[in-house]
């Protein structure tokens, strides 16, 4: 008797161990509007500089429902001071992704001085 308790209880311990509870990856940069709830994910967060010394920001946006969700982004940049610096390129952008599928986008700052970015991404507003 104690020993299929023990069995019991270790095999309880291993299934235990293999539950998994999928989480969005953290990334202070990226806002993602409660709008979107947990249907929408940024991950691959990347930022790197060119030749021409202007950042580019490359990110993946993945879509966890079963139907395509229309959405928006913005990319708002920084200097090194934390500050924003004004820009055109900073406007919402239209984007959709399928269902179960994952969308990239890229952007690039649009001077030198940028050095950090904030990407924020909402549900469309008549997209």
């Amino acid at each position: 008797m104690k020993k299929r308790m023990l069995y019991l209880l270790s095999a309880l311990a291993v299934c235990a161990g293999c539950v998994s509870y999928r989480t969005p990856p953290e990334d202070r940069r990226v806002t993602v509007s409660p709008d979107l709830g947990a249907s929408v994910w940024v991950t691959d967060v990347r930022l790197a500089k060119a030749q021409s010394q202007h950042c580019t920001l490359q990110a993946n946006v993945a879509n966890n429902t079963g139907g395509v969700v229309r959405m928006e982004y913005k990319v708002v940049w920084l200097d090194s001071d934390g500050a924003e610096i004004p820009s055109v390129v900073s406007t919402w952008q239209p984007m959709s992704a399928a269902a179960r599928n994952v969308v990239g986008l890229t952007a690039t700052a649009p001077s030198p001085e940028a050095v950090d970015f904030r990407l924020y991404v909402q549900e469309a507003k008549g997209y």
